[in-house]
């Protein structure tokens, strides 16, 4: 007789479920991104709190919501309330009609999101008229405040030097105005330390021995099945805490409950499916179990686990009970993937005999009660009690080495399926790119040309990386300058860069300087000191507020022949050569309307000698560049180049240039071992890691302690105080060169920033303070001038300040 199949419905569910697993596990990597966040924060140590608002009006409600993330303004009377943005304008309206946002304002765009990445555009002016613009027939509004939450993903200084105890961040507040009436809502930002995450651990460590050691009773199959039932119970339980915090709709609040990828629709109904049948003795179950434990405990300990160890968390459920509720699904998830292979082994359902349908079975010899257990599809059992409860209840038919294979094979189906969902549902973007990185020839490097003309003056975003020399040099107009004469200098000059750029020669004397050579990315880029306004014209009430003199700081030695300028020149090219006749030359057309007051010459790395990418290196052997600002930044823009309305035309989509040279007094630090020199600037000297941990590009982490107890990154560090998270923000572009000067040597600092004031100032007013660099190196000339804006065709260089026709 051939051999009995199995049930053909049996059957058809292991295969099924084989594919759920291999899906699952498949999936198991983008399970990560089921981030337990509301409103782009998880736990924290940061806390909010609000007042009631003052004086109260009954049906207006003002609350801190998402765990403080966002404000929520409820408005149930009759009359509007208008909250009032940054710049004390009127930012939104919430009454009876909906809620209206004022697309002049800037907070309408900075609220959008938690770390305001938006762009404001350029027409939005807070003095401006409000422009209305209806987003809800709701009289309930939620927006990220940024005056309610910490805004960078750095510590406050404070907290970065003393973690474990409480600090007050800041004191903020909300005004809203309600028929003629000023309300008003104040409240504090707190660092809050959490509790010890040891018992957390513990409970997690015990809960998953526990689920092993069911694996070895005699009740393993309904113990397991128990813990796989408990783990999706909590699991969900926890996911209805975040849900509960969530404010918005109920598709808000149901996204937050199944998690931005829904993994749980997978996972929580075919865990349900798996413990069912697992109480029914389906070893084979285990290995679902294995999947929905092992994929659950991972991403709960990945994106969960902190609620361990900080204050607070964006869960509706008391803090100790979402803290054990994460630690009995990472404990007994953990406990199941490794219980499913256990249980595998353990009851495995084996074969009585090798049938084939063509092969006829030898007639049966008589059985007694053992040969009997062995010769039926029952499972082997290890131990006498094991094998005496199986005596007493049967399992199911066994699934045989076909049936294994087969299901085997089910499941490699389901991963190939699961995989190949998560490669379609992945962002291309994210997709790893593997390209072979060259060094680039010398025809290569001299053949490269940047474009003159454009929105922005080239040298300031392009191109991305300094060229590797420079010549920067200051003019002061020459007496009896009008303004029809520095429009015809400038007009020259530009007409002269565009072909320099081109590696087009001018026909003057020294052009057989560059015989042979390329452009060699050259780029010139010109700009307006304060000294200029009020000459040639143009009246001292036309300069922006942006190109106010910089003022004086402590321990600054200015050489002031070596300092400020009416005007300058930033000339820069791979080649010496090339930078040398571009700003002679330059120079030359000048002498009828300026005379140099003072020049510096720059050097970098030369291209090819390092890997492409690489971040150079000053004449201290430190990295000089690490946390630029990068071109694909969304707030990019905003911090290099002036984009406010109220900035004059001609400097709008320009930007402001600081120049200090800066001494390095290098036999003092040579005298320091390497150790210290690190602990002056924050970083490894050899990969320019932060002395926190990590690689060049490792975000600094400023609360990391030594195994002393110490600071890793010392409180007067560099990077520290550099830092833009302890400056409000404060970030420029800047590209150093290093220079050398007799016996002189050091840095030419130079940083493109859209407003100095909230940019180069706050930062070195801190740096002066107490920076552990200040011993080693000394300020010794400062500029500041205002780049204009690009040229389109047609036009020259600062036309519109010189209320000259474009046409």
């Amino acid at each position: 007789m051939g051999q009995p199949m199995v049930s053909t419905p049996g059957r058809w569910l292991r295969l099924m479920l084989a594919v759920v697993a291999g899906a699952v596990v498949a999936l198991a990597p983008a399970g990560a991104s089921w981030a337990h966040e509301v409103g782009g924060v998880g736990a924290t140590n940061f806390a909010t709190t609000l007042s009631a608002l003052s004086p109260p009006v009954a049906g207006v409600a003002l609350s801190v919501v998402e765990n403080g993330s966002r404000l929520e303004l409820r408005n149930t009377t009759g009359t509007e309330v208008v909250v009032r943005g940054y710049s004390d304008e009127p930012y939104a309206r919430v009454g009876p009609d909906g809620v209206w946002l004022n697309d002049s304002s800037p907070a309408t765009y900075l609220n959008a999101d938690r770390f305001a990445t938006t762009q404001v555009p350029d027409d939005a002016d807070p003095a401006a008229p409000p422009r209305w613009r209806k987003v809800s027939d709701e009289a309930v509004h939620r927006w990220h405040d940024h005056r309610i939450h910490w805004m960078l993903t750095t510590l406050p200084v404070a907290v970065g030097a003393d973690p474990a105890a409480p600090h007050r961040v800041s004191d903020w507040r909300v005004d809203l105005d309600y028929d003629g009436r000023l309300l008003s809502a104040t409240g504090s930002l707190d660092w809050v330390p959490g509790p010890s995450p040891t018992p957390w651990y513990l409970l997690a460590a015990a809960a998953a021995f526990v689920v092993i050691g069911a694996v070895f009773t005699r009740y393993a199959h309904h113990l397991l099945a128990g813990a796989l039932g408990i783990l999706v119970a909590v699991d969900v339980l926890h996911a209805g805490g975040i849900a509960a915090v969530t404010a918005g709709t109920v598709p808000e609040r149901l996204g937050a409950f199944i998690g931005s990828d829904m993994t749980a629709l997978l996972l929580w109904p075919f865990g349900i499916l798996a413990a069912v049948l697992l109480a029914r003795r389906a070893t084979f179950l285990g290995f679902v179990a294995m999947g929905v434990g092992g994929l659950l405990a991972s991403t709960m300990g990945f994106d969960d686990a902190p609620v361990w160890w900080r204050s607070s968390a964006p869960s509706a459920l008391p803090a100790d009970l979402n803290r054990a509720s994460v630690a009995v699904v990472v404990g007994v998830g953990g406990g199941l993937l490794v219980a499913g292979p256990l249980l595998w082994r353990r009851f495995k359902p084996v074969q009585a005999a090798a049938m084939t349908e063509s092969e006829p079975q030898p007639s049966p010899e008589p059985e007694d009660a053992t040969t009997s257990a062995v010769a039926s599809p029952e499972p082997v059992l290890l131990g006498a009690r094991a094998a005496a409860a199986a005596a007493a209840e049967p399992e199911p038919p066994a699934v045989g080495r076909r049936g294994f294979a087969g299901t085997l094979a089910a499941g490699g189906f389901g991963a190939i399926l699961g995989a190949a969902g998560g490669i379609a549902a992945s962002d291309p973007a994210d997709a790893p790119s593997f390209q072979p990185v060259s060094t680039p020839s010398l025809a290569d490097i001299g053949a490269t040309a940047v474009a003159f003309r454009g929105e922005h003056q080239a040298g300031i975003a392009t191109p991305t990386g300094p060229q590797s020399r420079l010549r920067i040099v200051a003019f002061d107009l020459a007496a009896g300058t009008d303004a029809a004469g520095l429009a015809t200098m400038l007009r020259t000059w530009t007409g002269a860069v565009e072909q320099l750029s081109q590696g087009r020669a001018l026909g003057g004397p020294d052009d057989h300087i560059v015989t042979g050579a390329g452009p060699c990315s050259l780029t010139v880029t010109v700009g307006f000191g304060p000294s200029m306004f009020g000459k040639a014209g143009i009246p001292a009430t036309a300069r922006p507020v942006q190109l106010t003199p910089l003022p004086s700081f402590s321990g600054e030695q200015l050489d002031a022949a070596r300092s400020d300028g009416d005007l300058c020149l930033l000339v820069a090219a791979d080649d010496a050569l090339v930078v040398f006749h571009a700003a002679r030359a330059l120079t030359r057309l000048a002498a009828p309307y300026a005379s140099v007051r003072w020049q510096l010459d720059g050097f970098n790395t030369s291209p090819g000698t390092t890997a492409p990418g690489a971040t150079g290196r000053n004449l201290m052997g430190q990295v000089d560049g690490t946390n630029n600002p990068q071109p694909d930044h969304e707030d990019f823009n905003s911090k290099v180049f002036v984009t406010h309305p109220s900035a004059p035309a001609w400097l709008r989509g320009g930007s402001l240039l600081v120049v200090r040279r800066i001494r390095m007094l290098l036999d003092d630090w040579d005298g320091l071992a390497r150790q210290e020199q690190e602990r002056v600037i924050g970083r490894r000297k050899d990969t320019g890691g932060p002395l926190s941990g990590g690689s060049e590009r490792t975000a600094a982490n400023f609360g990391a302690t030594t195994d002393g107890g110490g600071l890793a990154i010392a409180a007067d560090a560099h990077i520290r105080l550099a830092n833009p998270a302890f400056n409000n923000g404060a970030a420029m572009l800047r590209r150093g060169y290093s220079y050398t000067d007799g016996d002189s040597a050091g840095l030419i600092f130079l940083a493109w920033q859209a407003d100095p004031a909230r940019g180069f100032i706050p930062v070195q007013r801190r740096l002066v303070g107490a920076d552990a660099l200040n011993r080693f190196i000394r300020h010794e000339t400062s500029a500041l001038f205002a780049m204009p804006h690009g040229v389109q065709s047609g036009g020259f260089l600062g036309q519109d300040l010189l209320g000259e026709d474009k046409s």
